[in-house]
């Protein structure tokens, strides 16, 4: 589990994702031959089957030269750390603050990826392999089918944060008492699966109100976070410019398509020179 951003250690996926790729490595070198190796079926080297020869009394002897030597075991590289210089605004007029992007001087992205319909296991492979902490703001109604698919990003370290019990997408304008039962069923129901409560919500299709960030106060919640970019369809859109920026935050979707939206979001992000960090630690909302 990764250490606080700020100081971020090595993480355990950095380290996963090094020794997968030397399985993976190991399994391709082997794939030309599956057949009986020599000396299989207690014969000597040499000896054909069948052979009367005894075996010699001689030890057999290896010269330095035949001894076989394991690859060197390359260490992942340390993750980069970066202090952070941001401070989540407070609660105000019992209103939480809406953040669409971190302002931030440090090279930094944030990937967060909502709903869970889609739940292949590709997308926690590939999360895994790229080392990417993320933020999932999922709906209550689409993971309780399947909610371990979801434990197993957080045992990378990653937090589930709210996004309604139905991902009603006209919640924003419908009456308190409705928006504060979304809000709180979700909140209970992560509290009790994922054994935490989450502190950041995400409103259904982004739209928000004056009631809907009452509700979230109410309900014990630090923040509404938006976005300003998004990867979708194999591409990503942008609300402002046609790159990543230091401190966007990046939605991105559990959907069929997860892998050419995860392939787009890459080549943004290392095109941009930025380092993707956990949002909740970065910000302080673990």
């Amino acid at each position: 589990m990764r250490e606080g951003s700020g100081g971020e250690m090595p993480s355990r996926r950095a380290a996963l994702a090094a020794l997968g790729a030397g399985a993976v490595g190991l399994a391709m070198a082997g794939c030309g031959s599956f057949g009986t190796l020599p000396g299989d079926g207690g014969e000597a080297p040499g000896t054909a089957k069948g052979s009367s020869a005894a075996p010699s009394s001689t030890p057999l002897r290896t010269t330095e030269a035949e001894v076989p030597t394991a690859a060197p075991v390359v260490a992942p590289a340390p993750a980069p750390s970066f202090a952070s210089d941001f401070t989540v605004p407070p609660i105000r007029g019992g209103l939480v603050p809406v953040i669409t992007r971190i302002t931030t001087a440090q090279p930094v992205v944030f990937l967060t990826i909502d709903d869970g319909i889609t739940k292949r296991p590709e997308a926690i492979a590939l999360l895994k392999a790229h080392g990417y902490p993320v933020t999932m703001f999922l709906t209550k109604n689409f993971v309780q089918d399947q909610p371990d698919y979801f434990r197993d990003l957080m045992r990378e370290g990653d937090f589930v944060e709210n996004h309604t019990v139905s991902h009603d997408t006209q919640m924003w304008s419908k009456s308190y008492a409705y928006q504060l039962a979304e809000i709180t069923g979700m909140q209970d129901y992560a509290q009790t699966t994922y054994g935490r409560r989450p502190t950041l919500f995400r409103p259904p299709g982004g739209a928000y109100s004056a009631t809907m960030r009452k509700a979230c106060a109410d309900a014990g919640l630090k923040a509404i976070v938006d976005w300003e970019a998004k990867s979708n369809a194999g591409h990503m859109d942008y609300q402002a410019g046609n790159a990543l920026r230091p401190g966007d935050i990046v939605l991105m979707h559990f959907r069929p398509e997860f892998a050419s939206d995860l392939d787009a979001f890459r080549s943004a992000q290392l095109s941009a020179g930025l380092t993707v960090v956990s949002l909740e630690r970065f910000i302080g909302a673990e």
